[in-house]
């Protein structure tokens, strides 16, 4: 029996954005409303196995559907981080690495839920 799970919503999402745009820099805004609503929706579906796959899925949904006028990247690392805090997992590594290897996935056109779960929970650490 799988347990129930907290889910972000698109408020938060755009929240995080926000807090990411004023730290970091770039154009703000949203490009695609209905590419934003999905990506949040999208972990909510049943189909997906575990609290990975479906950080994975939103993280896959806003770094490759853009529905940001920037940092579309960074909000989909973001986003998974703190779905994946809600539910009790912490991701443990050096940031930067990170990066890269998100760079190099999507360069590679890696960038895929089926990828990005298992790598998600091999750097993540249970903390409840």
């Amino acid at each position: 029996m799988s347990r129930s799970r907290d889910y972000l919503t698109l408020a938060d999402i755009i929240g995080i954005y926000s807090v990411l745009m004023k730290r970091y820099g770039g154009a703000s805004g949203i490009r695609d409303q209905g590419a934003l609503e999905a990506a949040v929706l999208r972990p909510q579906a049943s189909y997906y196995g575990d609290e990975f796959e479906e950080a994975a899925a939103l993280m896959e949904s806003l770094a490759v559907n853009h529905p940001f006028v920037d940092g579309n990247k960074r909000i989909a690392f973001a986003a998974a981080d703190v779905f994946l805090r809600i539910n009790g997992w912490r991701l443990e590594g050096d940031p930067n690495q990170f990066f890269n290897h998100i760079i190099q996935m999507l360069e590679t056109k890696n960038f895929k839920r089926e990828t990005l779960g298992p790598w998600l929970k091999k750097h993540a650490k249970q903390i409840n």
